[in-house]
């Protein structure tokens, strides 16, 4: 991919492009008045965008342009801050003071409630294995503000790792983490969020292996967790056991280990 910045590029601006290209070892091009499709065109690969109001990916081999924001994560959010319960944090039974690592990170919706049910003591990680799609959740939940300081701090407290979540799982400590979190893509596609529409391309669609599941039991010290589809075979194939949801198409899954 190249970095490169908003057609009317500030000084800042470009700064910031040069040293987000000098951290990742990837090229950076002034922009000089081209269209996103007229560099595309020139250069055949992935363009980041450093605006002013954060990153934006404009894909190769997609016309619609990525970039962070919150989504249903907002909503949720917004709910649990007026004392309604959230179904993931009721679900993985997330109290504050505990620690959270996503293995499936993406967009980050999911890491954010987890950041607000934990709160300052507790602790949120994120591992992301797209390059693309860590930039923009590294960058947005650095960045984005949201008009509420509770979720903005919420967001700022994520830990974003590029790194795919079995060799993380891997190298981390037994027992290191309370719950260990896969959010795949469903194999059957039934999320009309647009958030999640937007990445699907982007998404790495790495199966989740016994080995995978092996790691995640060792690292984790309460329970690993597992969001799919209602009718997924992961959770009987990997030993979880599933939480119906009646209205909901997808459901969770735990393997208790305390």
């Amino acid at each position: 991919m190249i970095i490169t910045t908003a057609r009317r590029s500030q000084s800042e601006l470009v700064s910031r492009a040069n040293k987000l290209a000098n951290s990742f070892d990837l090229p950076y091009i002034e922009r000089n008045g081209f269209s996103i499709e007229a560099l595309k065109e020139r250069y055949k690969d992935d363009i980041v965008v450093v605006g002013k109001d954060g990153l934006i990916i404009a894909p190769i081999k997609k016309e619609t342009n990525i970039f962070f924001h919150p989504n249903l994560a907002m909503v949720r959010a917004k709910r649990m801050l007026k004392g309604e319960v959230d179904p993931l944090i009721q679900a993985i039974k997330l109290k504050e003071g505990m620690s959270f690592l996503d293995c499936t990170l993406g967009l980050a919706s999911d890491s954010i409630i987890a950041s607000i049910a934990v709160g300052n003591s507790g602790l949120v990680i994120g591992i992301e294995g797209n390059l693309l799609l860590y930039l923009l959740a590294k960058d947005g939940l650095a960045s984005f503000t949201s008009g509420n300081k509770n979720i903005d701090q919420a967001m700022r407290k994520v830990q974003v790792v590029h790194q795919d979540h079995y060799s993380f799982l891997q190298q981390a400590a037994s027992d290191s983490v309370d719950v260990v979190y896969f959010d795949p893509m469903f194999q059957a596609s039934i999320d009309t969020s647009s958030g999640i529409n937007s990445i699907r391309g982007q998404a790495l669609f790495t199966d989740i292996s016994a080995e995978v599941i092996s790691e995640a039991k060792r690292v984790a010290k309460k329970r690993v967790v597992l969001k799919d589809h209602w009718k997924s075979k992961r959770f009987t194939q990997h030993g979880f056991m599933q939480l119906k949801r009646k209205t909901s198409l997808f459901h969770y899954g735990t393997i208790e280990l305390t």
